[in-house]
C-alpha cells in the first residue's frame, strides 16, 4: 500500500470513528492510535476545549506523563504565558498547524512551554493542531518527539492540518453527544478553595461529588478547573463584573453540562489570595451554543429545529418565519440530515434523549425568554 493510500485509509478510519457514537474519551483514545498510521509521534495530548472561553476541559494523554506538576502548568501557560502555538491563535490561521522549532526560528529556548514543560519531561519537537470548525474552537492536540528523533517536517504538518476537519468532527460529536448515564451526579452546587499551587484547602461535599463526574483518569485536579483557576490568576486584582468572571463549561460523566466558576479570594487579615471554584448545573441557555453547534446547525435550522420541538406545523413554522413551506421543508430536509434522524419525532427524541434526559425529574427547565424550549437557541451566547 503506498503512503497516499495509507493516508486515505487512515482518513476514512478517523471519519468512521466520528461517527461510531463514543464519548469524547473514548473517541480520542482510538483516534490517536488511528493518527500514527499518519505522523509518527512518541507521545501524544489532546485537549477538549469550550468554544465560549477557550478553556480547556478535558485531556487524553499518551503516554501520561511522569511529572503531573509540570503538565498541570500547560493551562497557566496556555492562558497567562507569552508563547508560540497557542491553540487559540493557530485556530485563526490559514494552516492551523505549527512545529514549535519553526515557531521560535530554531530556538527552542525561547519558549516557555520548552524549558518548563516539554523538555524536563523529556521531548523535543512538537507539532500542535487546533481543532476548529467554523471559528468554534473544539480542541487542540499536541503531537511530541523525543530527542532522539527527527523533528516534524512541513508535509507531515499539512498531513495532520489536512485531517483536522474529520478529527474537528468527531471531537465535536462525542463532547455534545455522547453516552449518558443520569444516576450518578450529585445535586446543587458545590464550592471548593484552592491555592495557586493548586493545592484543595476546603471543599464541600458536592463539590467531591462533582470533581468524581470530571474526572479524567488523570491525578489532581480536573482540566477544567486547572483551566479556569489558571485564567482567573492572570486577571487584575479586585471585583469582576459578574458577566467576566471566568467560567467553562464542560459535560460529566453522567452526561450532564456543568458550568465551572471561579473568582479570587483574600483573607481578611492578611493579604494571601486563593481561588474559589464553584461547579453546578449548567442553565439550558449555557449550553444551548454547543447543541447547535454541534449538530452543525446555522441559525435559521436552529429556529426551525425550537419550533418543531414546540410542536409547530410546516404551515405555522412558515408563517412564523415569513418563509413558504417547502422552505420549511427544505431547512427540515438539511436538520434530519445534520441530527442523523429521518422525522419530526426522531429529531426530538434524540435532542430529549441528549440533552434533557440528564436532568429529567429535577424539576422543570425554565424556558428561554422568549418562551421557547430551554436549550435550543439560535444566537450563540459568550460566556467569558
Amino acid at each position: 500500500m503506498t503512503a497516499v493510500e495509507t493516508f486515505r485509509q487512515t482518513r476514512g478510519e478517523l471519519n468512521w470513528l466520528a461517527h461510531a457514537g463514543l464519548d469524547s474519551f473514548a473517541y480520542r483514545e482510538r483516534a490517536i492510535d488511528k493518527l500514527r498510521t499518519a505522523v509518527s509521534f512518541d507521545a501524544a495530548w489532546w485537549w477538549s476545549i469550550d468554544p465560549a472561553s477557550a478553556f480547556f476541559t478535558s485531556g487524553v494523554f499518551k503516554p501520561l506523563p511522569s511529572d503531573h506538576v509540570i503538565c498541570g502548568g500547560l493551562h497557566s501557560n496556555e492562558f497567562g504565558d507569552t508563547d508560540y502555538n497557542k491553540f487559540r491563535i493557530l485556530a485563526r490561521r490559514t494552516l492551523p498547524a505549527g512545529v514549535l522549532s519553526a515557531a521560535t526560528g530554531g530556538q527552542l529556548e525561547r519558549s516557555d512551554r520548552y524549558q518548563q514543560m516539554l523538555s524536563p519531561l523529556g521531548y523535543e519537537h512538537e507539532l500542535r493542531l487546533a481543532l476548529s470548525d467554523n471559528s468554534t474552537l473544539w480542541g487542540g492536540i499536541a503531537l511530541l518527539r523525543d530527542p532522539g528523533a527527527p523533528d516534524f517536517t512541513p508535509a507531515e504538518t499539512r498531513n495532520l492540518a489536512s485531517l483536522g476537519q474529520v478529527l474537528t468532527e468527531g471531537l465535536r460529536i462525542g463532547i455534545a453527544l455522547g453516552p449518558i448515564s443520569v444516576d450518578r451526579a450529585p445535586n446543587g452546587p458545590g464550592m471548593l478553595i484552592v491555592d495557586d499551587d493548586l493545592k484543595i484547602l476546603t471543599i464541600t461535599p458536592n463539590a467531591e461529588r462533582w470533581l468524581k463526574e470530571l474526572t479524567d483518569g488523570a491525578p489532581g485536579l480536573p482540566d477544567a478547573v486547572r483551566s479556569v483557576v489558571a485564567y482567573v490568576r492572570q486577571l487584575h486584582d479586585g471585583d469582576i463584573p459578574d458577566d467576566r468572571i471566568p467560567r467553562a463549561r464542560v459535560r460529566a460523566t453522567s452526561g450532564r453540562w456543568l458550568a465551572i466558576y471561579a473568582s479570587r479570594t483574600r483573607e481578611t487579615d492578611s493579604r494571601s489570595t486563593n481561588t474559589a471554584v464553584i461547579i453546578e448545573d449548567a442553565k439550558p441557555s449555557q449550553i444551548a451554543p454547543l447543541i447547535i453547534d454541534a449538530y452543525g446547525l446555522s441559525p435559521r435550522e436552529a429556529q426551525v429545529t425550537r419550533q418543531v420541538l414546540q410542536g409547530l406545523s410546516t404551515k405555522e413554522i412558515a408563517s412564523e418565519m415569513d418563509v413558504s413551506p417547502y422552505t420549511v421543508q427544505d431547512y427540515l430536509k438539511t436538520i434530519f440530515a445534520k441530527v442523523g434522524v429521518r422525522s419530526r419525532r426522531e429529531l426530538v427524541a434524540t435532542i430529549f434523549d441528549q440533552h434533557h434526559r440528564p436532568r429529567f425529574g429535577l424539576g422543570e427547565n425554565p424556558p428561554e425568554s422568549d418562551g421557547a424550549i430551554a436549550g435550543i437557541h439560535e444566537a450563540h451566547n459568550t460566556l467569558a
